[in-house]
């Protein structure tokens, strides 16, 4: 353990108040397993990736040299451990403590610089992967799932959208709430300050008014060639193409009877350049196994790959598999290096399995300190160390 102190919630509920004491006293800092990043300075711009693990730790890792070259200890307890990075990309936002709480972590010396307990007093909030940053990095957005706890009873309250300001420190309180759908899991900011939310629908919240439309209808489409579409979506991946994007599955019938047994099932993706705000529902490919998320290539976007046991690759103009190999376990979540010749796969375990996006020959692996990722997303970036 460094000379910094690592503050636990657990410790706080127990009622040890020195707790307390040291916060008012002392910066509020992560646990440093490895600080020699000063060491890659030097270096200049290249590929970076943050993910969280186990048991409460996010790490930094260089692509290039392929190993973690710093690991910051969290107060609290694991999950969900999705990441939203600022602009500048040297903070993290990580949602962790059971989905609770929101730390803003200095990724290269893993200073604590903002904390918000979403849950107070007898409401208790959960945001279930849904964490984003604003642009000019001055605000950070949570969906938030608030229930009271009664003595006897809990009651579910309504959904909403909070905001909360980065500058606020260590006891950060929302600056604003909106009212917002229920069953959002991922949310991603447009360049002019729009929250894009990932629920039934894909949904458009105006950041200063609240107002909310749908900015791509999934579920609600009501198409009667198509299913109900089915979309499985708890990990934020694509900005590296800035884009939001999540996959779906669904029957197209032949005909309006919606005879299942002669309907295809195809795999499709819906996407939001945060750039542009344009919106896009295509179908790439044949339903074949259970895939858990998937992006397009940042050199190709015809080019889509997916992941869980295997790692696939899509022609989307032609709506085909045109490779697929097996991977040593599940990995649930797939990212690419900013040029588009690697692969990053995270989530699950503790490793981040690296292909070449040609061949999907199996590169490396970067092993992690402590236990598994599980729902943890993964961010990569190119800035210098």
């Amino acid at each position: 353990m460094s000379r910094n102190f690592c503050l636990y919630d657990r410790a706080a509920r127990a009622g040890r108040t020195a707790v307390f004491i040291l916060l008012a006293v002392v910066p509020l800092a992560g646990c440093a397993e490895k600080g020699d990043v000063s060491a890659q300075a030097a270096a200049g711009p290249g590929d970076f990736l943050v993910v969280m693990n186990r048991p409460n730790k996010l790490n930094l890792v260089d692509l290039k040299q392929r190993k973690v070259i710093n690991t910051c200890d969290l107060p609290g307890d694991y999950g969900s451990g999705t990441v939203a990075m600022s602009p500048d990309n040297r903070t993290a936002y990580v949602l962790t403590n059971r989905f609770e709480n929101i730390y803003g972590v200095d990724v290269d010396t893993c200073e604590i610089r903002f904390s918000a307990r979403q849950s107070q007093g007898d409401e208790r909030v959960k945001s279930i992967g849904s964490i984003a940053v604003s642009p000019d990095g001055k605000e950070v957005y949570t969906h938030q799932n608030p229930t009271r706890l009664l003595i006897d009873r809990y009651e579910v309250q309504d959904a909403r959208v909070a905001v909360f300001d980065t500058s606020a420190g260590l006891e950060a309180r929302p600056v604003r709430t909106f009212p917002a759908p229920r069953q959002i899991t991922i949310m991603a900011v447009g360049k002019d300050g729009t929250l894009y939310m990932g629920g039934r629908d894909i949904y458009a919240m105006n950041m200063q008014t609240g107002a909310t439309t749908v900015a791509l209808a999934s579920q609600s489409r009501n198409d009667p060639l198509e299913s109900l579409r089915d979309s499985l979506t708890v990990w934020p991946v694509g900005d590296i193409n800035n884009e939001m994007v999540r996959m779906y599955s669904a029957a197209q019938y032949k005909d309006a009877s919606q005879d299942l047994a002669s309907a295809d099932w195809v795999w499709g993706f819906e996407r939001v350049d945060l750039a542009t705000g344009a919106v896009e529902s295509k179908v790439f490919g044949p339903l074949e196994v259970v895939l858990f998320s998937g992006m397009a290539r940042p050199s190709d976007p015809n080019q889509f790959y997916a992941v869980l046991t295997q790692l696939k690759k899509f022609d989307v103009a032609a709506q085909k598999q045109v490779k697929s190999v097996d991977l040593e376990h599940s990995y649930y979540c797939i990212n690419f290096s900013t040029d588009g010749s690697e692969i990053y796969l995270a989530g699950t375990f503790n490793d981040i399995a690296v292909y070449d996006a040609d061949t999907l020959e199996k590169l490396a692996n970067i092993q992690l300190s402590g236990g598994d990722m599980s729902l943890a997303n993964s961010r990569v970036f190119s800035r210098a160390l």
